[in-house]
């Protein structure tokens, strides 16, 4: 989930380039991580073998004591980029209608 976001004065650029992100399991929350108390993310990022620390200020992913990254909630499935449909999209049904006459003639 890298976006590279350039410093603009425009702001219909700077919003089209941040998608809106939806969190799609119950039981989570987003928060903003405050404080200058060491906090590291549960997961680790692919590649490295450590985990890596949440900044002050980030945005983060909680439930209880486990606390994600941005990235990291989005490898795990928790995030996503469209939104829950409505409903699901109900079965079309095929009627078949034969021409009849009426009572009345139609005079154009």
């Amino acid at each position: 989930m890298t976006y590279d976001v350039q410093k603009t004065d425009d702001r219909d650029t700077r919003e089209a380039t941040l998608p809106r992100v939806f969190l799609r399991e119950p039981g989570w929350h987003i928060s903003q991580r405050v404080g200058s108390e060491k906090t590291f993310c549960y997961q680790m990022a692919p590649g490295e073998e450590f985990y890596h620390r949440l900044l002050d200020g980030e945005v983060i992913v909680s439930r209880g004591e486990e606390k994600l990254c941005l990235p990291c909630a989005e490898r795990r499935g928790l995030l996503t980029f469209l939104p829950k449909p409505l409903r699901d999209q109900l079965a079309g049904v095929d009627i078949e209608v034969t021409e009849r006459l009426g009572e009345y003639e139609v005079k154009g």
